[in-house]
């Protein structure tokens, strides 16, 4: 798409059976290999990762942001457009798992209120909990949202997360803030104390649990 670097794919290894996409969004100054990378590791090879790419920062060596929220949408929808158009009946139907990493959890956060139904199930990794506000929470809840993981490297952000994770229980919806003791890169040690919470973001949904 123009304006866009490529978008990165990491793609179910040995699968039979339609598998269910993954859509990771990274955060500023990042690039997508290396979100699709580390949660690969996180995931499994069981699904299909999508990573955009975003637009190029300007004067930072290779690194892209996201660009605006409208631009991200534009870009994620060609994404898929051209993963499903590629894999065909090897792409299970919708939910999509999202997940955004540091500010790419703003990001998230306003795709799950505009399209719940279709983003069911979404974890805010290190960013900030508040991009999920009370009316996205209310919006979530009564459109078909499932689960929220808020996961936090630092105290304000499990403050915050707290907070969210409550106000989406009390609306009906499965949710929970984790701090764990990490930096705030997503590294070796990230990655496996963000492991243990894919069990549950997961739970309840065949898919991520199926034979190949």
């Amino acid at each position: 798409m123009k304006g866009f670097g490529p978008a990165t794919v990491a793609l179910p290894l040995g699968a039979t059976s339609p598998r269910p996409i993954v859509v990771v969004l990274h955060g500023a100054r990042d690039r997508a290999e290396w979100q699709c990378g580390s949660f690969r590791g996180l995931l499994g090879g069981g699904v299909f990762i999508l990573c955009p790419q975003g637009m190029l920062a300007t004067g930072e060596g290779g690194l892209y942001g996201l660009g605006s929220f409208d631009d991200s949408v534009a870009e994620l929808r060609a994404g898929l457009a051209a993963l499903k158009a590629r894999f065909g009946a090897h792409v299970a139907a919708s939910p999509i798992l999202l997940i955004g990493y540091a500010e790419g959890a703003a990001v998230a956060a306003d795709l799950a209120r505009q399209e719940p139904s279709f983003f069911q199930r979404v974890a805010l990794v290190n960013g900030n909990p508040a991009a999920f506000s009370p009316s996205a929470t209310k919006i979530f809840a009564q459109h078909g949202g499932k689960r929220v993981l808020f996961f936090c490297a630092n105290a304000a952000c499990e403050s915050n997360g707290g907070e969210r994770a409550l106000l989406l229980t009390r609306a009906g919806v499965a949710a929970k803030s984790v701090k764990a003791d990490v930096g705030p890169y997503l590294d070796v040690r990230f990655v496996d104390a963000l492991r243990g919470e894919v069990p549950w973001l997961t739970d309840g949904d065949a898919r991520f649990t199926a034979r190949r």
